[in-house]
């Protein structure tokens, strides 16, 4: 996955480039297409702010954490994307009723034989 890095109000780190990227290429393999991203640092105050947004031919994700240390931050926001990659996976794989399948229709007729 690509992604590209803004800064605001915050000293651009390589080191906090290559913890965003490692955090995200672990939950990119929930991604049934390869896709890219953008991913915007701010501070305001004492509060970090970190927004990452990510487009596939799919489905456009984007989450947005906020907290005291900016890795932290990081963190909460692939918690948050990493739920919204697994929902959409889950949508795409089981997208077929059961009772349509040909497994689903010898599972009923199972059902209606033992019950009878």
């Amino acid at each position: 996955m690509k992604l590209n890095y803004t800064f605001k109000h915050l000293d651009h780190s390589d080191s906090l480039e290559t913890y965003t990227a490692e955090r995200m290429e672990e939950i990119g393999k929930f991604l049934l297409k390869e896709g890219y991203g953008n991913v915007y640092f701010s501070k305001t105050k004492n509060e970090f702010c970190v927004e990452v947004s990510v487009n596939t031919r799919e489905k456009y994700f984007k989450a947005s954490g906020f907290s005291v240390d900016v890795y932290a931050a990081v963190d909460s926001v692939v918690e948050k994307l990493e739920k919204q990659f697994l929902k959409n996976t889950k949508l795409h794989k089981d997208h077929k009723k059961p009772e349509l399948s040909r497994e689903g229709r010898l599972e009923t007729a199972i059902r209606f034989r033992k019950a009878a």
